[in-house]
């Protein structure tokens, strides 16, 4: 990595807030819990719980003291995703955000899709929206939804 690069990236992040740091803080404890889980639980339980958290839960925060910005939420699991020396792939950011908006009371719309890949047959993707706001899971509009939250 060149020099130029290094000062850049280091530039970024002493321009991160106090605030900036506790959101990539909690962002990557929630990916190691859910990395952790994903290696101890099976996959249909978490697959069930992301549904049934996705059709229980609240769409909006109810009445407590410590709010959460859905947005900083987001841009803290991308972020952290891409640095913790862990696999934190779309299941893994879905499994944490989910877990930490749920803390807050914010429900987050679980979907899991798939797309033709030429080169392996098949590829899966997950993503977690909270109304029209795409929490993790980037693009997807090239996966047919196979899991998706109940209709209201």
């Amino acid at each position: 990595m060149s020099l130029k690069i290094v000062k850049r990236k280091f530039g970024r992040a002493a321009q991160l807030t106090p605030s900036d740091w506790r959101y990539l803080a909690k962002a990557s404890v929630e990916l190691l819990v859910a990395r952790r889980r994903l290696s101890t639980v099976t996959p249909k339980r978490i697959l069930r719980d992301l549904q049934v958290h996705s059709s229980q839960s609240p769409r909006e925060p109810l009445s407590r003291s410590d709010t959460i910005d859905v947005k900083r939420v987001s841009w803290a699991i991308n972020l952290a995703a891409a640095y913790v020396p862990w696999r934190s792939d779309c299941l893994i950011q879905v499994m944490a955000a989910d877990r930490w908006l749920r803390a807050h009371n914010v429900r987050g719309d679980f979907h899991l899709g798939v797309a033709k890949d030429p080169r392996d047959g098949l590829k899966a993707h997950a993503w977690l929206r909270h109304g029209d706001f795409t929490v993790t899971g980037g693009r997807y509009d090239e996966y047919v939804s196979l899991i998706e939250p109940p209709a209201n």
